[in-house]
């Protein structure tokens, strides 16, 4: 497609990615094991009132908490460092804070992307509490929604992989092909060097008989 020409595998399938996430009409963000953002979609930009270059790098807790170190409990346990723990989905009770200042409670719920068996970061995505009497039943829900977005996420990391392993491959063909080429090339100059120098040395000969006949 024209909107993708002179973009290699790896950025169209990042673009591809944030459109699906940015479609989602609640808060997600992917986030390093040191709490730094890595992508915020256009949600939770919203509701933080921030664009994407202003949250990307910050730390989690310093956008939706204003905090200067990370959540800690009682008040507010840390879902990533619970997923850190376990390797598995983990969901906390959180109050976030707009960048006005408003409270919004909301179930944080973070789960672990793997790639080759290696954690490269961890989806966090926040889902209002509608009710304090359904928490359990909002709660369920954040994590449902999380593991669907989960699947997603992995989905466009598999893909990736795929066509970093598939333009790996095409490179390595390039190169053995140039090689065999370049081998090629000398065997060609070499050969005609010696068809030269026997054309050559055939012109010697016959001027030598030539020579010998007068």
């Amino acid at each position: 497609m024209k909107k993708n020409q002179g973009l290699n595998g790896d950025e169209v399938t990042k673009i591809e990615a944030e459109t699906v996430l940015d479609c989602l009409d609640f808060d997600v963000l992917i986030v390093n094991r040191d709490f730094s953002i890595l992508f915020a979609n256009k949600t939770f930009l919203s509701k933080v009132l921030m664009n994407r270059n202003e949250v990307v790098g910050q730390h989690c807790y310093k956008i939706s908490h204003h905090f200067d170190s990370p959540c800690k409990p009682p008040g507010d346990p840390c879902p990533i460092e619970k997923a850190i723990k376990t390797g598995k989905p983990s969901v906390e009770i959180h109050t976030h804070l707009t960048k006005e200042n408003k409270n919004i409670l909301v179930n944080v719920t973070a789960a672990p992307i793997i790639e080759y068996k290696k954690e490269v970061g961890f989806i966090h995505i926040s889902l209002p509490v509608k009710e304090k009497a359904n928490m359990t039943a909002d709660t369920e829900a954040a994590l449902n929604k999380t593991l669907d977005v989960l699947q997603v996420v992995n989905l466009y990391q598999r893909q990736m992989s795929e066509i970093k392993e598939e333009k790996y491959l095409l490179e390595k063909t390039k190169k053995d092909l140039e090689s065999k080429i370049e081998e090629l090339e000398k065997f060609n100059t070499l050969v005609v060097g010696r068809e030269l120098k026997m054309i050559e040395l055939k012109k010697k000969i016959e001027e030598l008989e030539n020579n010998l006949s007068k």
